[in-house]
């Protein structure tokens, strides 16, 4: 009897611990994981410090969030080797409310500069990634470099 209560109570306990640990998201990008601070954007005309403006880039399992003076933009990503892509941007009301065409941001949104802090002018933004650790990002592509520290 005392061995099939401790199968039992073994089981369950198991069972338990198993379901805990199924329950928390695990970090799946590595060191992009995490919150990021715009510090410089770099064009071949100018290299702007951004740090003051408390620009942020927040990484999370397949979505990027993108926040600057009270303005909040999300937008899926693949980073594979040396590249990132982000794409689908959209307003944060998008993800409060009832989806709709209208809360994309649009090609004409970009044009007018609605990312610009960040040094992105449209819908497929391409990237390589020069560095990427623990204290560093830096973006580049061929007009332009962004750079990262993590917080």
């Amino acid at each position: 009897m005392n061995k099939i209560f401790f199968i039992l109570h073994s089981s369950f306990f198991i069972s338990f611990l198993l379901l805990l640990t199924s329950c928390d998201k695990v970090p799946i990008n590595g060191d992009l994981d995490g919150q990021w601070q715009l510090t410089t954007v770099q064009t071949p005309e100018v290299t702007r410090d951004m740090k003051p403006l408390c620009a942020y880039l927040c990484i999370q399992l397949h979505l990027s969030q993108w926040d600057y003076a009270g303005n909040r933009f999300f937008a899926h990503f693949v980073h594979e080797g040396d590249s990132i892509r982000f794409y689908d941007f959209a307003h944060a009301s998008l993800h409060r409310s009832k989806a709709d065409d209208n809360e994309m941001i649009t090609e004409q949104e970009m044009r007018d500069g609605i990312m610009d802090a960040w040094g992105i002018h449209n819908l497929d933004a391409r990237y390589r990634v020069r560095q990427l650790d623990g204290e560093a990002l830096v973006l580049e592509r061929a007009d332009t470099t962004i750079s990262f520290v993590k917080l």
